[in-house]
């Protein structure tokens, strides 16, 4: 079985009832499951990673699934490069996912209602615009309108993209482990979880209490190295800003990691 059919076959969406983005769940892990903390418009270390990950899996047997925790723009040089890669085909016997991270909601919430004056473009939306070739400070100074951004954007971003960007789901859990971008709600169950929660929660999350009866594996909170505590793993280790990405290779219930590290992703 192909790692696409796996996920179509076995995964199933916790809170398909309740709306909004999917809450994916598989009653068997895949073999190996690398998960990547936040990307951020970083495309040169995200190939790295990849490259690294496809070499070490050619001598792995079983299902194979690359997953993203989320935040894949915003703030680094090249996020329309990231988003084509995630685009991109595998060799059989791997599969990619990427889960919704906060960036990724705040630039499909801009691409839906463009403002010259969103705080979304002081955080690093600026970046993720100029990689699609839309200056919004030279569209401000001839007197550029929201009409004249959202055809900006409308001419310049992808459909796929776009597409891409609304399909991301918030989470995927396994018998083990709960994977999400931010973090949970303590004492909460997955599929009532506040999905601003999912995407934004940070101190009421990394606290000694665990969160879950399973281990939470996230990004979102960045730390020089991966970030241990009770009951969760922290993977976001800044690459955006000179940090190293690292990714988290979970197999039968163990875990190791990775790092590969870039010299031309610069921090906002």
């Amino acid at each position: 079985m192909t790692m696409r059919s796996f996920l179509a076959d076995q995964a199933t969406n916790l809170a398909e009832e309740m709306g909004g983005r999917a809450r994916l769940s598989l009653p068997v892990a895949p073999d190996h499951i690398f998960a990547i903390g936040d990307v951020h418009g970083c495309l040169d270390v995200q190939q790295k990673m990849e490259a690294r990950i496809l070499e070490i899996g050619a001598d792995l047997k079983g299902a194979k699934l690359i997953l993203y925790l989320g935040d894949l723009v915003d703030r680094g040089m090249d996020s329309k490069g990231v988003l084509d890669h995630c685009l991109s085909e595998l060799p059989d016997g791997i599969e990619r996912l990427s889960l919704c991270g906060n960036h990724d909601q705040a630039f499909l919430d801009f691409i839906n209602q463009p403002d010259v004056d969103a705080h979304w473009l002081d955080w690093g939306g600026r970046e993720t615009l100029m990689s699609y070739g839309i200056d919004v400070e030279k569209l401000v100074a001839k007197g550029g309108s929201k009409a004249d951004l959202k055809a900006e954007l409308e001419a310049r971003i992808p459909p796929e993209h776009i597409a891409y960007l609304e399909a991301l789901p918030l989470s995927l859990t396994i018998p083990e482990a709960h994977f999400v971008h931010a973090g949970l709600r303590i004492g909460v169950p997955i599929e009532a979880q506040d999905e601003t929660d999912m995407l934004w929660i940070r101190d009421a999350f990394l606290v000694k209490e665990q969160a879950s009866d399973r281990l939470v594996i996230h990004g979102h909170s960045p730390a020089p190295m991966p970030r241990m505590g009770k009951g969760r793993i922290g993977i976001d280790t800044k690459a955006v800003g000179g940090g190293p990405l690292t990714c988290l290779h979970w197999h039968q219930g163990k875990h190791r990691f990775m790092t590969v590290v870039t010299d031309h992703c610069a921090l906002r």
